[in-house]
């Protein structure tokens, strides 16, 4: 395991491991349990923010994770005529094609499917899809005289008899793993996620020793102001850290929930015996090979207002220097700094108003001896009931360079009926002509998903003679749709 890896995950969990920590720490007598009481009410603000402002949004994303649904990406696009003609293209070509893109997924059915559907220059080309139930894995196609079928626990063996060939290099790869209600089944509940992240939240709140917490107090500038805050400051050593890294996959290692993830997620991992090995190598590893990580929190209360986070490593110094203010709006300015580099990198801006909302945020990138590199995001976004309006542009600056994307979306979101709706366009500049593309999609949750494909052949059925015709009209489908297409043009 990396130190940037190490570095990454023990940051995340001193960021974020107030957000599960509120059913043990009620009091704030020590520094340990005010910072982390601090913490939680971060994460609060902040999930109350955008759970008020997307409500419906996550509603119904909430439900799909767990539940059966039926999701459509359309993509067309539009191109002026003077862009056309430097292509070299006929106008259909473009502005009379389409691509439709479509995933379904029934966990109490076992049933799925992934669907393509393309229209080039009005000549639709036909449905593609890859569909499965409790027994097979369909393909149908265009270009095949019938569908082909391949039994759950023989999908492997179908596609090498398919193919002609062996396939060697099949690490990860089982008929599991390759089974489409596998892929796109979640390998994990929400409820059991909820259940996961409250169990390790709590382990290493835990094996945080208290001695590593210090409370003080004094003057601080937050988003431009001076201000006398208490500030409480979370200090681990290298050392620290890889104690804190060794006890956590120690708990992981005999952990069976977690185990069953991974192991669906890739029938090939023996789970603890490579917890076993990277436990081994982390204990055989030196201090100096994890990160020293030091936290500051500047809190108002228990709301932080400033955050500074160092994190050594291989000899590097990265601060990142937070200062935020969220209640009904937001109000942020992020630094990153390097040991030779102050400020190579920030973020600032603000998410204004209650029911039309107003955002502006803008990245810097500073590089020495280069042009500072901004992108500028700017949202006017309106609410109304289930309807959402967005306004959205980004854009890019370096020196005498500028360039600009647009974005505007209408989206339906209907709890009650569970499903939603969207159109939205993307639009840009080429050579001084202006290039659009449509995003329409539509989803549907809790649509029972029945896969019917009874004209389909079971490949490991069909005997050479039968494999080989199949291959031979295949290849005269191609043709044929290779010419109708060009006739289209």
């Amino acid at each position: 395991m990396s130190k940037k890896v190490i570095a990454a995950i023990v940051a995340a969990v001193v960021v974020l491991v107030g957000g599960g920590v509120g059913a043990y720490f009620y009091i704030t007598n020590t520094p340990k349990n005010a910072y982390l009481l601090s913490e939680q009410k971060s994460f609060e603000s902040l999930n109350k923010y955008f759970s008020e402002r997307y409500k419906n949004e996550l509603k119904l994303a909430d439900e799909m994770a767990d539940d059966s649904y039926n999701g459509s990406v359309t993509l067309g696009a539009e191109l002026s005529e003077g862009l056309i003609s430097t292509m070299g293209i006929p106008e259909s070509m473009v502005n009379s094609s389409k691509i439709e893109i479509s995933a379904a997924h029934d966990p109490k059915n076992k049933s799925s499917q992934f669907a393509i559907n393309p229209t080039i220059a009005d000549s639709e080309i036909g449905n593609m899809s890859w569909s499965a139930d409790k027994e097979f894995q369909y393909i149908e196609a265009p270009i095949l005289p019938q569908p082909l079928k391949f039994k759950n626990n023989e999908i492997i063996a179908g596609i090498e008899k398919l193919t002609g060939e062996k396939m060697e290099d099949t690490e990860g790869l089982t008929n599991e793993t390759l089974n489409l209600n596998t892929i796109m089944s979640s390998s994990i509940t929400k409820d059991d996620m909820d259940k996961i992240v409250e169990h390790y939240l709590k382990f290493v709140i835990e094996n945080i020793d208290e001695d590593l917490f210090k409370k003080d107090k004094g003057q601080v500038e937050v988003l431009g102001n001076k201000q006398k805050l208490n500030n409480i400051t979370l200090d681990m050593k290298d050392s620290d850290v890889k104690k804190l890294i060794i006890a956590v996959l120690k708990e992981a290692k005999d952990d069976k929930d977690l185990a069953k993830i991974f192991e669906k997620s890739d029938a090939s991992i023996d789970y603890k015996k490579e917890l076993e090995k990277v436990i081994k190598d982390a204990e055989k590893a030196e201090n100096k090979d994890f990160p020293a990580i030091k936290s500051v929190i500047y809190v108002d209360g228990k709301d932080i207002l400033k955050r500074e986070m160092t994190i050594t490593a291989d000899g590097e110094i990265t601060k990142f220097d937070l200062d935020t203010k969220i209640d009904k709006e937001i109000d942020m300015a992020l630094s990153i700094s390097a040991k030779d580099a102050a400020n190579f990198a920030t973020i600032k801006g603000t998410s204004k108003g209650n029911k039309d909302f107003k955002d502006d945020y803008t990245l810097t990138i500073n590089d020495e001896g280069t042009d500072a590199t901004t992108i500028n995001l700017t949202n006017d976004e309106k609410v109304d009931g289930d309807k959402r309006t967005n306004d959205l542009a980004v854009k890019f600056a370096s020196g005498s360079e500028e360039y600009a994307v647009n974005y505007k979306q209408d989206m339906t979101t209907d709890v009650k009926n569970n499903n939603q709706k969207s159109s939205g366009t993307v639009s840009f500049d080429v050579q001084g002509e202006t290039v659009k593309i449509f995003v329409d999609t539509k989803t549907k949750v809790k649509e029972a998903l029945k896969v019917d494909v009874p004209e389909a052949q079971d490949v490991n059925q069909m005997s050479d003679k039968e494999l080989q015709k199949v291959k031979d009209e295949v290849s005269q489908k191609v043709l044929g749709l290779f010419m109708a297409v060009q006739g289209g043009l």
